[in-house]
Formats: C-alpha cells, sequence, structure tokens
C-alpha cells in the first residue's frame, strides 16, 4: 500500500484514503453483523451459518491484498498518461480493488488475524489446503508449489520499472498485458477460495472477483488487440 501511496497527488491520495476506508469500515461491519463467528485456521469445518473463516479464508485474504495492491500501483501509473478508454479502465480498476481491499483488511481484523502472509510464504494456504477434491483445485495446488512460494500474476520490481519508464502506446501495451496476466492468475485464486473456503463474506467477493476480472480480460484483450492493430 505505502508503495501505491508514492504515486498519488494529494487530490488522488484523498479519494484513495476514502474509498480504502469506506471498503475497511464495510468490512468491519459486515464481520460483526454475523453472528457466532469463529475461526479455525487449521483444517476446513462445518458451520452452517457460513459464518466461519478457516485458513482458506484468511489466506485467500492476505494474499489478495498484496495482488490487489500491484493492481492498483499499476493503475496509478497509467493514469493521465493513457488513451481515455484505457484511463477510465485504470480508475475502474483502481476504485474496485481499494474498496475490496479495504473490505479484506476489516475482515481480518475482525478475525484478529494478521495483515500479511505468515513467514512461510503468500500461497502456503493454498499448498497446505487439507481435504481438496476439485480436479482443477489440485492441479491448482500443483502449480502453486511448482513456483516455490511465488505469487502468480506479479510483476517483479524491474518488469514494474520498466513499465514506468514507459509512455504512449509502449506503456498502453505493456499495461493490457500485465493487466491482463495479473487478473487470469487472480480468477484461480479466487476460484479456489469459493471451492475450499467457509466464510460467505470471502465466497461472495471471490465470485464477484471471478465475475468481474473476466469481464475486465475481455475488455483488455480488445483495446490490446486495437493498439497492435495501429501499431
Amino acid at each position: 500500500m505505502k508503495s501505491t501511496l508514492r504515486l498519488m497527488s494529494k487530490q488522488q491520495l484523498f479519494y484513495a484514503v476514502f474509498i480504502f476506508s469506506f471498503g475497511l469500515a464495510a468490512g468491519l461491519a459486515l464481520t460483526r453483523a454475523i453472528p457466532a463467528l469463529e475461526i479455525s485456521t487449521t483444517e476446513t469445518t462445518t458451520n452452517q451459518s457460513g459464518a466461519q473463516a478457516n485458513a482458506i479464508d484468511i489466506g485467500f485474504a492476505q494474499s489478495m491484498i498484496i495482488h490487489h495492491d500491484q493492481a492498483i500501483s499499476m493503475a496509478m501509473l497509467v493514469k493521465g498518461k493513457v488513451s481515455p478508454n484505457l484511463d477510465l479502465l485504470a480508475n475502474g480498476i483502481l476504485t474496485a480493488q481499494l474498496l475490496e481491499m479495504g473490505q479484506m483488511k476489516g475482515w481480518l481484523n475482525a478475525w484478529n488475524q494478521q495483515i500479511t502472509p505468515p513467514a512461510k510464504g503468500a500461497m502456503a494456504w493454498v499448498e497446505d489446503a487439507k481435504n481438496v477434491s476439485n480436479v482443477q483445485d489440485l492441479l491448482y495446488i500443483a502449480q502453486c508449489k511448482a513456483s516455490k512460494g511465488a505469487m502468480p500474476g506479479m510483476l517483479n520490481v524491474d518488469q514494474f520499472n520498466e513499465m514506468r519508464a514507459m509512455t504512449g502506446q509502449n506503456l498502453e501495451r505493456r499495461f493490457l498485458e500485465a493487466m491482463i496476466a495479473h487478473h487470469e492468475a487472480a480468477i484461480p485464486m479466487a476460484r479456489f477460495a469459493v471451492n475450499n473456503g467457509e466464510s460467505l463474506l470471502v465466497k461472495g467477493l471471490a465470485k464477484s472477483i471471478i465475475r468481474e476480472q473476466a469481464a475486465e480480460i475481455s475488455l483488455m484483450n480488445k483495446l490490446l488487440e486495437q493498439i497492435n492493430a495501429e501499431y
């Protein structure tokens, strides 16, 4: 979040803090509104109310906060430097993911969990998942283990700085390529949480992420095709 804030003007910072704070307050309120909230950070357990947060729910929130933070940073990087259509897209990503990040931090605070993933790794919640039977999820566990803890779809520092130095169509193309890969990596994370999490709050957000980011991927692919056709 700190790296994101450094990219913002005062006006943008005020807007970002407002959206994030609104999400944080909403996350806390929704979590506290659900009765009999219980925490299990080891194995999946049954809870008819759907209020329980298990290790998948907690790990998903911790990791998706990191994932969202980089998407927000990329969106801030291109705002005001790209075409109106791309600028509108970046603003939509910025607003949606700031709100969602605030919600997830609110949940973690309400669950008395740390915001950052454990030292074992950002994807340990997937690698250590128990009682997984879905074939897609089992393949995803294998992929995460093969990546040795690296979070899928993330730019490294050099790649981010390279994009920061770009302008014009080169920046537009690189932003779209990076954000498409970023979204494509977020969808399996969200699907894993839907299939293996316990909290209805997490499942609801994860389903929303799948739906919204799939639509954004389709839009970004069309915009990328237009840019490549003009180049």
